[in-house]
């Protein structure tokens, strides 16, 4: 059995200096002590370690634990780095009629006028007559910035003062004795309402991975919550915090969330008369998966904007105003998707902006928080030569397709070409047939491409030959999503998001190759994977 041990953390000066008992002895890893320390005194930012080093008397990188002793000081240091604001531009409606075309002196601004705009005064200063430049997220009626990714570190919140005095007190009596604590009923349900309140930031639907992190990381903050009894510790704090995890989204389910009321009984289907069937709630690592509404506007308020929408796709040049107004109604957009699940044809027909090239990589970046094309692409070329040597070390008939169409690799210069033989090589590699992702026609025969595209549930159409560039299409549902791509990967890249913005299911004939790109290439809830997928990502990685 490993001993105790404790070390003095320092952050900052000499000023500032917290004891950190650690019972099960000092961690393995550098990693593992920066989790320990991360955890236990609750920091947010990243930051990186030193010890007290005994031949220079002076703090040195920590690079190994063996540089640290029991009762050694270690020291904290912040990594935040202040990042250069970029310029804004600030663009107001004029009246013409106050136009001058001399140039006169810029009115003066007292200090107040020097002061970020609160949302309210952005929101109610904006119009029809108004220019709007944003990034995703960033228009102030849309309020998308309150939930974010699942962290890699979870930390556990502070309690209320009553209950952080007593869990403290329990800390030092466990650090002196070893004696555990079995809170009452209250300072429980204090703990747990915390918890949950803290994972609802990030997910109302936590899986069963993240409930084990959240549990692990209450016992690591506070070991006198540890529990005997169970393998891992903390078993009992898990199941706790199942059940008020669904006590807190009923309760919000009443209050009117609108992800949580999706799942309520009355919006069952006739046959699903379980709560627990056929459960709408993110699968892919969505983030943002039926967010509110913005502040002070209604459905009927957003169905007016939809509207205005169509309208605004007759004007030329107007891709920002159009931007603008999908980001207003996203909420409205997600509703409708995954509440009523219309056919792709009657949702294409409503939300025509949404199925562009810009439309679906701003979707994306919506409902991920992550940018759709320039992650796919930088992280497909980062991985394309380790790829392409273990599709060329594959052998039989499986590697000999692979090195056919790496032959084409070679020869090539255009970057998407190259892009689309590394694809169709993950596809064989993954044992999938790259024909069920692309159909390629002959200009001659379009007829043909236009009869199959109505049996086709999932796909890309290529119509090659002819004194016209290769014709690319992206069918769902055998509808034409989207016309004219302009090369194969993109259109592949393009579906992919729009399996999000639709809130599709991965194909079963390319759920491996799907599923690849989610959580390795994109690097989305990548926590679980397939048996293929983890072999190749541990080759990968070799």
């Amino acid at each position: 059995m490993t001993c105790p041990a404790v070390l003095r953390i320092i952050f900052g000066d000499d000023s500032d200096s917290r004891k950190l008992p650690l019972v099960s002895g000092l961690p393995a890893t550098v990693e593992e002590l920066q989790t320990t320390i991360k955890t236990f005194f609750q920091l947010a930012e990243d930051f990186r370690l030193q010890y007290m080093d005994s031949d220079f008397n002076a703090f040195m990188n920590l690079t190994d634990m063996s540089d640290v002793q029991d009762k050694g000081t270690v020291k904290v240091i912040c990594m935040t780095t202040m990042l250069p604001e970029e310029p804004t531009v600030m663009l107001y409606p004029v009246d013409p009629g106050q136009l001058n075309p001399h140039p006169t002196s810029p009115p003066e601004t007292s200090p107040d006028s020097l002061l970020p705009q609160t949302t309210s005064s952005l929101a109610s200063s904006s119009s029809d007559d108004t220019v709007h430049t944003s990034t995703p997220h960033s228009s102030p009626q849309v309020q998308l910035s309150k939930c974010s990714c699942w962290p890699k570190i979870f930390v556990v919140p502070k309690f209320s003062y009553e209950a952080e005095l007593e869990l403290q007190l329990k800390n030092d009596e466990f650090e002196r004795d070893g004696a555990y604590f079995n809170p009452g009923p209250k300072l429980k349900g204090q703990i747990l309402d915390g918890l949950a309140q803290e994972i609802m930031k990030y997910t109302k639907y936590p899986k069963d991975y993240q409930c084990d992190e959240v549990a692990e990381a209450l016992t690591r903050a506070h070991p006198c919550l540890g529990q005997l009894g169970n393998r891992t510790g903390f078993w009992g704090w898990k199941q706790s915090l199942k059940y008020k995890l669904q006590n807190y989204r009923t309760k919000l389910g009443r209050l009117g969330d609108p992800e949580i009321r999706v799942n309520s009984l009355k919006h069952k289907r006739k046959g699903q008369g379980k709560a627990a069937a056929s459960i709408k709630k993110p699968r892919k690592a969505e983030v943002h998966y039926i967010p509110l509404h913005p502040k002070g506007e209604t459905a009927e308020s957003l169905e007016e904007e939809r509207v205005s929408i169509l309208s605004e796709m007759k004007k030329r040049f107007n891709e920002v105003v159009i931007k603008t107004k999908m980001e207003k109604t996203f909420s409205l957009r997600r509703l409708e998707i995954v509440d009523e699940r219309p056919m792709i044809e009657d949702f294409k027909d409503r939300w025509p902006a949404l199925f562009q090239e810009s439309g679906v990589n701003d979707e994306f970046m919506r409902i991920t928080t992550k940018p759709l094309l320039s992650k796919f692409f930088a992280q497909l070329d980062h991985f394309s030569p380790k790829l392409n040597s273990l599709f060329k070390s594959k052998g039989g008939a499986k590697g000999q397709k692979m090195k056919n169409i790496l032959a084409v690799y070679d020869e090539c210069d255009e970057i998407d070409a190259k892009r689309e033989c590394v694809l169709k090589s993950l596809i064989i590699y993954l044992n999938e047939d790259p024909a069920s992702l692309v159909k390629e026609y002959l200009a001659t025969a379009i007829e043909d491409a236009e009869n199959d595209l109505a049996q086709t549930v999932m796909c890309i159409f290529v119509v090659r030959g002819g004194d016209f560039p290769d014709n690319i299409w992206v069918v769902i549902e055998g509808v034409k999503v989207l016309s004219n791509v302009r090369s194969v990967i993109v259109a592949f890249a393009l579906l992919f998001g729009l399996i999000y913005a639709l809130d599709l299911s991965y194909p079963d004939n390319l759920k491996y190759t799907f599923e690849f790109v989610q959580k390795v290439l994109m690097n989305m809830d990548g926590h679980k994977l397939n048996v293929k997928i983890q072999q190749l990502k541990m080759k990968m990685f070799i």
